[in-house]
């Protein structure tokens, strides 16, 4: 039977990629409102309107700190696990973590 080790390794190396996408997304997201924003008040759009996109703009700032607190979190469980579990870095899966654990920083700013 494999090892579970190696399973456990799997789930934690895609939670922490999905993470780091979800944080990049959500950033990208505010730019693109903000770029949305400038747009409507250059064409002097109506005032209700630049008030709801501020809205729209205050709430995926909002999402930001929230996904980069549960990235961190995940991936320092990540590196304690690759850390823990020296045995396995011959395998495909520790490589993979290592990949992704590399990208998480880059995305944190690390």
């Amino acid at each position: 039977m494999a090892d579970p080790r190696i399973r456990q390794l799997t789930i934690k190396t895609g939670v922490v990629k999905r993470l780091a996408k979800e944080k990049t997304v959500y950033e990208k997201e505010v730019r693109t409102e903000r770029t949305r924003l400038e747009k409507f008040k250059n064409d002097g759009a109506d005032e209700h309107v630049l008030r709801k996109q501020e809205e729209v703009i205050m709430e995926c700032e909002m999402m930001v700190p929230d996904s980069k607190r549960r990235l961190i979190r995940e991936f320092e469980t990540l590196q304690k696990f690759l850390e823990d579990e020296q045995d396995l870095k011959e395998t495909e899966a520790y490589t993979k973590a290592a990949e992704v654990i590399s990208d998480a920083k880059t995305v944190l700013g690390l």
